[in-house]
């Protein structure tokens, strides 16, 4: 029996997924340069050619996994897609975000290996500022409704604060154990807000 149109596309998930994931891998171990697209479909057990069937180059495929890992971070934030952020929407995000490194610890240490590589952060630079301008224009606009003195310097404190307790929470999850920074990071960022909103008047 022909396979469907649907049973088509799955696969397709599957093989761009497994692509993604090999060379994440291979990334995070030898380089970006380092890692040709050979490399990766050895190790994915699928064929040159059939790689790029997928991806026309290491390029993109690099590019598919910086924004599946914004897409997976990102896509908990405004839940209701409003363009407003509200208390609730906020902090699920935040306590959300820890859980999804949580479930899979293994693949956020890799991909944030991926994204310190100087030339990986270089080149990809100006799609990060684009994937998550909006996301800081409702951050922004958050903070300005809690009543900051201080817009633009708390964004960046707790912008800061939160990319910081990510990367310490994946790289070295003993000394920072997620489950007990998650409420520190939101009863500081209600500090930072109360204390400057306090200040102001």
């Amino acid at each position: 029996m022909p396979r469907t149109e649907e049973q088509f596309e799955q696969i397709r998930k599957e093989k761009k997924e497994l692509i993604r994931q090999t060379a994440l891998e291979l990334f995070a171990e030898y380089g970006y340069h380092g890692t040709s697209i050979s490399q990766i479909a050895k190790k994915a057990s699928i064929s040159k050619g059939l790689t790029y069937n997928y991806y026309e180059s290491k390029s993109n495929i690099l590019q598919d996994i910086i924004s599946n890992g914004f897409e997976v971070f990102f896509g908990n934030i405004d839940l209701n897609h409003d363009g407003v952020l509200s208390d609730e929407e906020f902090f699920a995000f935040i306590r959300k975000s820890f859980e999804i490194v949580k479930r899979n610890p293994r693949y956020w240490k890799l991909f944030y290996s991926l994204m310190l590589q100087p030339v990986v952060a270089e080149s990809l630079m100006d799609s990060y500022a684009e994937q998550t301008k909006p996301i800081m224009e409702m951050m922004f606009q958050y903070i300005v409704n809690k009543g900051s003195a201080d817009p633009e310097g708390d964004l960046i404190a707790i912008n800061s604060m939160l990319e910081g307790a990510m990367m310490y929470a994946v790289l070295t999850p003993d000394m920072f154990p997620i489950d007990v920074m998650i409420e520190k990071i939101i009863n500081t960022i209600k500090r930072i807000l109360e204390t400057n909103k306090a200040s102001k008047s």
